[in-house]
Parts: C-alpha cells; sequence; structure tokens
C-alpha cells in the first residue's frame, strides 16, 4: 500500500469511528452473524487451532474429515422435485443423510475454507427449498424440530460466512422453512395436515408431551429466527423457553392447565401417566415441560429422569444448543434459575457415570431417592407423567438398560464443560468426568446419535485455558463484531473479551463498579474514556486489575510485546499472561510527562509464545491510576515507537505478516 492510499484510508477509518460511535450512542437491536452455535471468533478458533496441529482439535477434524458426509463428494440423496418430507417415512432417511451432511460440510468450509465443501451445503439447500409439507404423525413438534435445527444451523454458517449462496436461492429457502408463509398476527387457515413446513409444525411446541418434544421445537425455532433475522420468531423461542409470555405483538403460547384422567393409564415403579384430554384457557401462556425451569427442577432432576436416560440425554443436548444460542446473541439463560441447567448436567452425569466407574468421593452408584431427598416426586407440566422413581431402563422396557449408555452415542458433556467450567468458572466436576470418561471408552465427541447432538465437542466446544469470552475488533450498531486477532498484531486495549453478562473474574478485573469514563462499554466496570490521540483508551486502572484478550499464535517464536500508554507517573507496572502462564515480569511503565503524551513502550522483545489460539491477560500492579493504556502491540520483530502517530514507515512493518488484520485492529474503533 502507498503512503498517499494509506492517508486516505486513515481518513476513511476515522470517519468509521465517528459511525461507530454514533451507533453505540443510539444502538438498535442486530443479530449477531454467524451467531447460532458458532459465532466468527468460535470458528477461526477451530480453524486455527487444527491449523497449529493442537490436540484435541487436531484429532477431532481428522476425525470429522473421515466421514463420507462431510465431503465435497457427498452424492447429495434428495431430490429438488420433492415437496414432502416424514420423519421415517416419506423423503425421510434421505433428508436426514442430507442434512448431516451440509451440517459436516459448514463445519468443514468453516475450518478449510475450501469453496467446495459450501458448494455442497448450497447444492443441499437448494434441493430441499422446495418442501410444502413436513409430516410428523402426531409428534409434528419432534420431527420438525429435529429435522430443521441442523440444516438451519448450517445454513446459518454458509450464509454469514461464504458469498457464493445466491440471494434468490437463500430466499427460496427462507421461504420454505415458513411456507405457506410467516406470521405473527394469526395462524394461517390454509396450514393442514399436508400444507404447512417447519415454522407452522414448531410454532406451539408440544404441551402434551415430553420435555424433550416440546423443547426440540424451540431449539429449531431460535436458531431459524437468528438465519431469517426475525426477532420476533427469536424472542418466541427464547421467552418460551425462559417461561416468559408470549411478545404482545405475536401469537400466544398454548394455555392451561392441562385436564387429565384422574386416575393413571399406566403404573409402574418408576412413573405414572396419565390420559391428557384437554387444556384449560384460566392462565394464558401457561408454559409446559420445554420451559428450562419444569424441565430441570430445582435439585437438577430431569422431568424425563423416570423415563429413562437416554432421553435424558437428548433434552440435556437441547437446552444447551438453545442457551448457546441465545448466549451468542447476548442473552445468559444458561447461567438463570440459580444455574439450573448446571445442575441439570451434574445431576444427569452424576447418576451415568457413577454407575460405570468409582470415583474418591462416589465409590459406589449413586442413587438418587425420594427417602434421601435427592429424587423429588412430582407431577410435569402437561399432568400426564408423575414421576416416582429414577429410572435406569428404557421406558416401557425395564430390561433394557439407557443407564451408562452415553458413550459415543450421547455427545453432549464437551459443551457443558466449556461453559460452565471454562467461561463460568463453576464446579462441574462430574459433566467433566462424564466428558473424560466417554472419551476414554470410545474417543472424541463424533456425531453420537443421529441428528440428536451437535457431535464433534472436540473440535467444536473446547475452549483453552482462561478463555472465558470471546475476542472482538469493535461493536456495530452496540452488536459485538467478533474477530480473533492473530499475532503479530495491534489491539486496542479497550477491545477486551466479550462477555454477554457480567464479566468480572471472567474476562476482567476491576476494583471499582461502574465505568468511570462511560464511553463505548459502559455496561462492565472497565474504565473506558475517549481517548485523546483517536478512539479510546482504558484509564482509573488501579493495583490488582486485569484485561483477558482471545488471540491466536499461528507461529510458534520469540515474539516482542509493546504497549502504547500515556502516564502522569513512574510506579505503574504491567505484566503479561499466555495460557495461564506469566511471559513477563512485572515492568514498570516510565513517566510520559502527562496523560496526553503517547508512547509506544517495548515490555519485552524475548517473549516465547507457543503456537494456537490462546488467552493473554494484562495485569496492572504497582501505584495506582497512574497511566492509561491505548494500545498492546504483538511482533515478531522490533517496534517503532512513533509509528502509530505518523504515515507509515515502510521499514518498520516488514515483520507484520497481515497489514489487513493490522489496519482493521487500528482503526475499527
Amino acid at each position: 500500500m502507498s503512503m498517499n492510499n494509506f492517508g486516505t484510508f486513515k481518513k476513511i477509518a476515522m470517519l468509521s469511528v465517528l459511525l461507530v460511535t454514533i451507533l453505540l450512542e443510539y444502538p438498535v437491536f442486530a443479530f449477531v452473524h454467524p451467531g447460532g452455535l458458532f459465532k466468527q471468533s468460535d470458528l477461526e478458533r477451530m480453524r486455527y487451532m487444527v491449523q497449529a496441529g493442537v490436540e484435541p482439535y487436531a484429532t477431532s477434524f481428522n476425525e470429522l474429515s473421515s466421514d463420507s458426509k462431510a465431503s465435497y463428494n457427498y452424492v447429495v440423496r434428495g431430490d429438488s422435485s420433492w415437496t414432502e418430507v416424514n420423519r421415517g417415512g416419506t423423503h425421510g432417511s434421505e433428508y436426514e443423510s442430507d442434512v448431516l451432511a451440509a451440517y459436516m460440510n459448514a463445519l468443514m468450509w468453516a475450518i478449510t475454507e475450501d469453496s467446495r465443501h459450501a458448494e455442497k451445503c448450497i447444492e443441499i439447500f437448494n434441493t430441499w427449498k422446495n418442501l410444502t409439507d413436513v409430516e410428523g404423525g402426531g409428534t409434528e413438534s419432534l420431527n420438525s424440530g429435529l429435522f430443521v435445527w441442523k440444516m438451519v444451523e448450517a445454513a446459518e454458517i454458509i450464509k454469514s460466512t461464504y458469498s457464493g449462496w445466491s440471494a434468490s436461492d437463500i430466499q427460496a429457502f427462507s421461504d420454505m422453512l415458513v411456507y405457506p408463509g410467516y406470521s405473527n398476527a394469526a395462524v394461517p387457515a390454509y396450514i393442514t395436515d399436508d400444507n404447512g413446513s417447519f415454522y407452522w409444525r414448531m410454532y406451539i411446541g408440544d404441551p402434551g408431551r415430553h420435555g424433550n418434544q416440546d423443547m426440540i421445537a424451540w431449539r429449531g425455532m431460535i436458531t431459524m429466527g437468528v438465519f431469517l433475522d426475525n426477532e420476533i420468531m427469536y424472542d418466541r423461542a427464547l421467552n418460551y423457553f425462559k417461561g416468559l409470555s408470549h411478545r404482545a405483538d405475536d401469537i400466544p403460547y398454548q394455555s392451561g392447565p392441562p385436564n387429565n384422567s384422574a386416575s393413571p393409564i399406566t403404573t409402574t415403579d418408576y412413573y405414572d401417566a396419565y390420559r391428557l384430554y384437554s387444556w384449560d384457557t384460566s392462565i394464558p401462556d401457561y408454559g409446559y415441560n420445554g420451559v428450562l425451569e419444569y424441565y430441570f427442577w430445582e435439585n437438577g432432576q430431569c422431568q424425563e429422569s423416570s423415563r429413562d436416560q437416554a432421553h435424558t440425554f437428548f433434552g440435556l443436548s437441547i437446552a444447551a444448543g438453545i442457551a448457546e444460542v441465545a448466549w451468542n446473541q447476548g442473552d445468559g439463560v444458561y447461567n438463570s434459575l440459580d444455574n439450573r441447567l448446571l445442575k441439570g448436567f451434574e445431576y444427569t452425569a452424576r447418576y451415568n457415570t457413577s454407575y460405570l466407574q468409582s470415583y474418591p468421593d462416589q465409590s459406589t452408584p449413586w442413587e438418587p431417592t425420594a427417602a434421601s431427598g435427592e429424587f423429588i416426586q412430582r407431577f410435569d407440566r402437561t399432568g400426564r407423567w408423575y414421576s416416582k422413581k429414577i429410572n435406569p431402563y428404557t421406558e416401557g422396557n425395564f430390561t433394557q438398560l439407557t443407564r451408562g449408555d452415553f458413550p459415543e452415542k450421547r455427545p453432549c458433556f464437551e459443551q457443558g464443560v466449556a461453559h460452565f467450567q471454562v467461561r463460568m468458572g463453576e464446579d462441574a466436576t462430574w459433566t467433566e468426568r462424564a466428558r473424560d470418561y466417554a472419551i476414554a471408552q470410545s474417543g472424541y465427541e463424533t456425531t453420537g446419535w443421529n441428528q440428536d447432538h451437535p457431535g464433534w465437542g472436540a473440535l467444536c466446544f473446547r475452549r483453552p485455558t482462561w478463555c472465558a469470552g470471546d475476542p472482538v475488533s469493535g461493536f456495530s450498531s452496540g452488536t459485538p463484531i467478533f474477530q480473533m486477532p492473530v499475532i503479530p498484531a495491534v489491539i486496542e486495549a479497550e477491545n477486551y473479551d466479550y462477555f454477554p453478562v457480567d464479566g468480572q473474574t471472567r474476562t476482567y478485573a476491576d476494583t471499582t463498579s461502574g465505568n468511570s469514563g462511560a464511553q463505548y462499554r459502559a455496561n462492565q466496570s472497565v474504565d473506558i474514556e475517549v481517548c485523546s490521540e483517536s478512539g479510546y483508551n482504558v484509564t482509573d486502572m488501579a493495583d490488582g486489575e486485569w484485561l483477558s484478550y482471545t488471540l491466536h499464535v499461528p507461529i510458534t517464536d520469540t515474539y516482542t510485546i509493546g504497549v502504547r500508554y500515556a502516564a502522569n507517573g513512574s510506579n505503574g507496572r504491567i505484566q503479561f499472561a499466555f495460557d495461564g502462564s506469566d511471559v513477563t515480569s512485572e515492568v514498570t511503565l516510565p513517566d510520559t510527562g502527562g496523560f496526553s503524551n503517547w508512547v509506544t513502550y517495548t515490555i519485552s522483545s524475548n517473549v516465547a509464545l507457543t503456537k494456537g489460539v490462546q488467552n493473554m491477560r494484562v495485569t496492572i500492579s504497582g501505584a495506582s491510576n497512574v497511566y492509561k493504556l491505548n494500545r498492546i502491540i504483538i511482533n515478531d520483530g522490533p517496534l517503532c515507537e512513533e509509528y502509530l502517530l505518523s504515515d507509515l514507515n515502510k521499514d518498520c512493518y516488514v515483520n507484520l505478516k497481515d497489514f489487513s488484520i493490522l489496519a482493521s485492529e487500528w482503526f475499527i474503533n
């Protein structure tokens, strides 16, 4: 890039700063894209870890890529002339195969950047875009939700990251999802048993059955809402899961309570089953088994624990999927109701894993009972099911064991460990034990039981040490722009890792509440102000505070770390740690002659870093409030201390391998 062109670029970038500032002050709702199970930074984490050969990502990827459905040579089984699909019936097997192929090829595209995988996804989307009839044989919610969620997850990745899917084909696929047409006012009169696609088979959930059959509809719908940029649809799924009322501008949920037979129609040692006759209308938006609160009870027991363990595992995975999509869009339902979902993971993991292996604190299989207070005897929200005792067998077949039958078949624990243990710092002992036992018995998570689970958790969900948050390069209309810095890089100090709920002790530590500068990320406690040399800087930095950044080191090498700062005193110190270990000593930053005098200072020119995605923690110590931090510079050569204030000096940047990343990191804010 010539000096003149770079000067023009800087002017454009400064105008962008002004625009971003305006949008931050007047935010509007906007979805994160990609924003289903995976954000852009999640996909980048997978790609970079695979490129670096870091385990377990590399092995998990190799196993994914060896699956025939992950190949761009996969032969699509569907036909674009087909308009009907029925799980277990018409074209069901062809559809299931194609959905798995679309999902796996979407992951392969994101990791390899080989467009042939993206094109295979588009071929599959176009093959099924003419559906007008999705049938379920009385279990429409279950079958439709199960059939659509992976397809839309794949579509969200491709639409958001690949330019080759034409607008007309995207529109046709979108129209198919809501055929014969979306409405938030009333159910179209022309929706019939043989006319209606995914949305209209899922819009009311399943208020008459077990929680997995109700919740899977909202699982499909929440990603569909993201893909369609339909806030009402997204809120319809999330509000139901959270036990909230429907939006005033949307169709109501099923009312209640239910009316059931007075006597059970089935009685076993584990449960009593009743017949559902009708629903009362006295309580609007009653909320059934697909609501988080009613699926996992206050002790972590699942509504289906007395049914069998297979369905309990499935429901656990569905709930985690909804929570993950919501998290990626900025909602913390994952941690709601006193960590209800974590309790669900721990309860199910403990019951099943302790049956297979003993531990010092659990030498015999854990048997929760009503007498001990560890098993709740209760009617579910449909009134059709009364739980009496936890069931190790299959519903209706008390010789077929499902307890402990999760390695290879039920890959749901990587996601739980990643969120609760790494992100939240919670005790997820049994969830981790279940994951590790499954790995020891059958290897890293793969597809698992067909459509039920995301699978490939060691590749898709595993998070490195301290990587609680996600890297951002800025914000657009208040929505985070998820992007992974790649060394060499210049990182704006205010772009510490994003966390949709309170990031204190997770992505930062701040000794005072509130943002004293009231700028940029005003709802966090990190103190940020407008910087006198453009953009923003972190201010009021006190002893013991720290900031966390996720980034990628592409090559194991020795690097130089520096900072752009201004100081009104000489007793402030700074230290850097990578991947949980200190890589520099505490370095005292010299006085620069005032808070308006910015300089670039080398912290260390001999920092050994190992390749891979990892966390960088910047810790402040010494005298408080004596310096302000603007940028962090990491290079594989010497720093040029004045380069950020002058036009580009070519000789100074010969070692910066990716100028485009550098420029975007400088000026995005």
